[in-house]
């Protein structure tokens, strides 16, 4: 393997994309910057000198990196004209140092050990490093012979102008490396016609296609998709690059912060609540057809909301208060509500809205938290509460409440002049008649809050509702949203909707059949206490001595899986317990093995699950 003494860096952009003021290559990923992440890099290969093509705030780049770099000389060639061209006249600049093997990086790449290597062992004249192109990737894509030759580039745009599949192609990660001879003899004259024929816009990787076409095997690829590599051109990339580079603590710190978008990592979600099997492929083919006009135009306002929701839940129009997720109707309750009884464990965002002068907490009995309508209503009055919150199935337990004991409970409230919320959020996977929505003729004082996202499969649309018989109370709740609450494509999937009624019914019935076959593979692992449940999701609670922090780490770090632990919530002892969403059959099999496995193991660890501390984060 050949040493290679010589680097060029090029590092002018400005990184607008990002959204910061400084060089774009000065861009920190856990603390370092891209840049000094290269460097590194370079030095631990061998290189010993290094050309930095720089422009904007150029000074700012050589007072971090300076003339010398362990052990590497360092110099500067300063574009002027940065901000309108592209890398191949960056490059170009840059031209007389074109003479002997070196290294060519993009200054926006960061990239971990082996890959500089790897390019230094092909044999080739020049040397791509290449990843197996992925939905979201842009920039050049390249085709690969069998033998490691770059059949064909796909410069910017025109794979996808030209009708190019993804089947075989290749993402080039931007760092190459070309040797001397092909510098002088095919690349630098290339690189020079293109420049003086007026292509200081264009990419240097035209100049690669061309010598491609033109010479077969003179441009080879290295697949380097399994080393850590990430180009960094707006905030997405950057958080992506954070990903990739962190460690197994970091990450897992990482996703629980963001409280979804966990399908833009290489992760099984057992954490998020989902209906895997709604909605249908026709239903988004018909959305997809109406995109574009979904997107320009404004989106209807609330009367007609009411009536399109009302026509998929069989309610009157003037019951409804349509929102923007259940999580705005929840802000609103906190801004409405007072003395307000809040059945514990529960969905913490309930808690999260109210003062704590607001609010009493009634904490269900445990090990299972189910709710007695007798100690439930003796608490109630005692407190001299106005409103009653309760979740029904429970997050986190997965139990409903039966239907006749909440009736029951809610005239004991009414004569108590008390109001009831019931969240039923995910009532459509209990058996049939759990819902209280067919006996608000029968209770004024009864509101019903709901998320569609969970049961509809629909999360990114963010749609909820808000519905009662008490129609001062639900004129009160609609003055509170903006005119415009609710996205046109989420309009366009409510007016969709009522056609696929018997399509979301089946969905149900497979989500019931998924969750109760999970349910028997985790009472299956010893150790674990599980509870029948009536929601897409089961509550487990581990052996004493096994928390839900390790548990939940050693499952990511182990086996890239996130679930949710319990330690969170308003119950005793929640760090035993877990709240694991039900997914495939096939993902609920691993889940339960590998669970089963790390329990096996931490009961007889004395350290515990991995032998780590507890981590957790989220609510």
């Amino acid at each position: 393997m050949t040493i290679v003494r010589k680097a060029v860096i090029l590092a002018a952009g400005t990184g607008s994309r990002l959204g910061g003021e400084g060089p774009k290559t000065l861009t920190p990923v856990h603390g370092r910057s891209i840049l000094h992440r290269s460097l590194d890099q370079l030095a631990a290969v061998g290189v010993r000198e290094v050309v930095l093509v720089v422009g904007h705030l150029a000074d700012e780049v050589r007072a971090a990196v300076g003339d010398t770099y362990a052990g590497m000389a360092v110099s500067y060639v300063v574009s002027d004209r940065f901000r309108t061209t592209n890398n191949a006249y960056s490059l170009w600049l840059a031209r007389e140092h074109l003479t002997e093997d070196l290294y060519l990086v993009e200054g926006d790449v960061v990239f971990g050990p082996g890959l500089l290597d790897r390019l230094a062992s092909h044999q080739a004249p020049a040397v791509c490093a290449v990843a197996p192109w992925r939905k979201g990737m842009n920039g050049t894509v390249v085709s690969v012979t069998g033998d490691g030759g770059v059949g064909r580039f796909h410069v910017g745009a025109q794979r996808e102008t030209e009708g190019g599949g993804s089947e075989g192609l290749f993402k080039t990660i931007n760092v190459h490396l070309l040797r001397g001879a092909f510098l002088a003899d095919r690349f630098g004259p290339a690189l020079d016609r293109l420049i003086q024929d007026g292509g200081t816009d264009a990419y240097y990787e035209v100049v690669l296609a061309g010598l491609a076409a033109a010479h077969e095997g003179e441009v080879g690829a290295v697949d380097c998709g399994d080393l850590p590599w990430y180009e960094v051109d707006d905030l997405t990339d950057l958080g992506a690059a954070v990903y990739e580079f962190g460690d197994d603590e970091q990450r897992l710190e990482q996703l629980c912060k963001l409280y979804g978008g966990y399908w833009r990592h290489d992760v099984v979600d057992h954490r998020l609540l989902y209906n895997l099997y709604f909605p249908p492929a026709a239903l988004v083919d018909e959305l997809a057809a109406d995109f574009r006009e979904s997107l320009v135009h404004y989106p209807v306002g609330h009367a007609v909301l009411q009536q399109l929701l009302g026509a998929v839940i069989r309610q009157p129009a003037d019951r409804l208060v349509v929102a923007n997720g259940a999580s705005e109707l929840i802000k609103i309750l906190g801004h409405t509500l007072d003395k307000v009884a809040l059945a514990v464990p529960g969905f913490n965002e309930y808690e999260a809205v109210f003062e704590e002068s607001a609010i009493q907490r009634v904490l269900l009995p445990g090990p299972d938290y189910r709710l007695d309508v007798d100690d439930f209503t003796d608490q109630v009055r005692a407190a001299g509460s106005r409103a009653v919150i309760i979740t029904s199935p429970n997050n986190p337990t997965s139990m409903a409440v039966p239907r006749e004991d909440l009736e029951l409970l809610c005239k004991r409230l009414a004569a108590q002049d008390c109001l009831l919320v019931v969240d039923e959020s995910f009532v459509d996977f209990c058996d049939e008649g759990q819902s209280l929505e067919p006996t608000l003729e029968d209770h004024p004082n009864l509101v019903i809050v709901k998320s569609m996202s969970k049961v509809y499969g629909v999360g990114g649309l963010r749609l909820g509702y808000l519905l009662s018989a008490d129609l001062d109370l639900v004129a009160r709740f609609r003055a509170k949203l903006p005119i415009w609450n609710i996205n046109g494509l989420a309009e366009t999937f409510l007016r969709l909707l009522p056609r696929y009624r018997q399509a979301f019914l089946r969905s149900c019935e497979l989500v019931r059949r998924d969750r109760d076959e999970f349910y028997e593979l985790l009472r299956d692992v010893d150790g674990l206490t599980v509870w029948r449940p009536d929601a897409n999701y089961v509550m487990v609670r581990l052996p004493d001595g096994v928390t839900g922090p390790e548990v939940v780490r050693a499952l990511f770090s182990e086996h890239k899986i996130l679930t949710k632990d319990c330690a969170g919530k308003s119950m005793p002892d929640g760090e035993q317990y877990l709240r694991v969403a039900c997914r495939t059959p096939a993902e609920n099999r691993a889940f339960a093995e590998a669970l089963g496995q790390l329990v096996t193991a931490a009961t007889r660890t004395p350290a515990g699950v991995g032998g780590t501390a507890p981590a957790h984060g989220g609510r």
